[in-house]
């Protein structure tokens, strides 16, 4: 009955720390895409999680030998390029998940939710022809309209020299 005593008491005093653990980092932000049509350029490290009606999505891996490789399902043609550490995908439906490292990715197309958790940048640039641009969010701040051309930073930028989120 002891060893069950101690046992309990031990686990009620790790499940916090444990809890505690599980946020994400001090840094991360959060930039969402709603129905975004455009063209949109996210590079950092994090999680992203997206879907896009119809387009050309292009993932450059730029961490290739951790054991997180970018998902991509849905898309009606795949190609590679010069870099061997990248592939375009393009058609409809097209869906994509990354769980962790490094990321370049590009989205050039119509109906595009996505949600980047982590450190970086994005360049989003609104499709002029476009009925509705669509709109961004950050922090789980207030939807703004897609504009024409805006760098979006999320996540807490480095400090000094660097070669990139």
């Amino acid at each position: 009955m002891r060893r069950l005593s101690l046992i309990l008491l031990v686990s009620l005093l790790v499940l916090p720390a444990a809890a505690l653990a599980a946020r994400t980092d001090k840094g991360d932000g959060v930039f969402e895409l709603r129905a975004a049509n455009g063209n949109f350029f996210l590079t950092g490290h994090g999680v992203i999680l997206g879907q896009m009606d119809k387009g050309v999505l292009r993932v450059t891996d730029l961490q290739p030998n951790d054991p997180e490789q970018p998902a991509v399902s849905g898309a009606e043609h795949t190609r590679a390029t010069d870099d061997p550490n990248t592939l375009v995908y393009s058609g409809s439906n097209i869906h994509i998940r990354i769980t962790g490292g490094k990321y370049r990715i590009r989205l050039k197309g119509s109906g595009i939710d996505l949600t980047a958790i982590g450190v970086g940048i994005a360049e989003v640039s609104a499709n002029p022809l476009a009925f509705d641009p669509g709109s961004f969010s950050l922090d789980g701040g207030k939807w703004i309209p897609v504009p024409g051309d805006k760098f979006v930073p999320y996540g807490a930028q480095p400090v000094g020299p660097t070669t990139g989120p």
